[in-house]
């Protein structure tokens, strides 16, 4: 796995790793990641995986991130 691409992003560092048959999309904010897999059949360049990348996807990606932050913070307050 190498890196592909950064996609620049005013909230995310979104990074593109290229596999042998997928491209591996890491989302970070902050403590939290999200990953995706990409097959190459699908989406064979950086314009393709910009286009997945929609602001939808990304509006349902920022509401993950919450219910992430909030599990982590609470298990912290909890636990630690």
């Amino acid at each position: 796995m190498r890196i592909h691409a950064t996609i620049p992003h005013p909230k995310y560092r979104i990074v593109v790793y290229s596999q042998e048959n997928h491209f591996y999309i890491e989302i970070e904010a902050g403590p939290m990641k999200q990953c995706y897999k990409l097959p190459k059949e699908r989406a064979s360049n950086i314009g393709d995986i910009q286009k997945w990348l929609d602001e939808d996807f990304l509006q349902r990606a920022h509401s993950i991130f919450e219910n992430m932050y909030i599990n982590h913070k609470d298990s912290i307050n909890r636990n630690l």
